[in-house]
């Protein structure tokens, strides 16, 4: 049997106060002292936040505008990641960039060997 010498710098949590701060939740809940506009504008930001960032990782690169590029031998030490931050476009996520290589190579996984012949997707802008 093992025994920790570990004390928790804390105190413990007693279930009549969580009980009582779950109650006055309740009743600030229900009294309606939280006016509905506040809620209606914590919804529609977060809608706006959700949505915002889904336009801007679609807009990051389209594989439509995908063109054949040159070709590069993989050396000892190099990654998909690596290779994707020396040859992507600046504004493009690296990640599109690591999907279209895959695309274009017809590459199920990450995994690249030393010595294979990549061909590298080059972008319209």
């Amino acid at each position: 049997m093992r025994y920790s010498t570990y004390q928790s710098i804390y105190e413990p949590v007693r279930s009549e106060v969580v009980e009582t701060n779950i109650r006055n939740f309740k009743k600030v809940f229900a009294k309606g002292n939280v006016p509905t506009w506040v809620l209606k504008l914590i919804i529609v930001s977060l809608i706006i936040l959700v949505g915002c960032s889904t336009v801007l990782t679609v807009f990051a690169g389209n594989e439509n505008d995908l063109l054949p590029g040159g070709k590069m031998a993989v050396s000892q030490g190099d990654t998909l990641w690596s290779i994707s931050l020396d040859h992507k476009p600046e504004t493009m996520d690296t990640r599109v960039y690591i999907e279209a290589i895959k695309k274009v190579n017809q590459l199920h996984s990450t995994s690249i060997q030393v010595g294979q012949v990549l061909i590298l997707p080059q972008f319209t802008d």
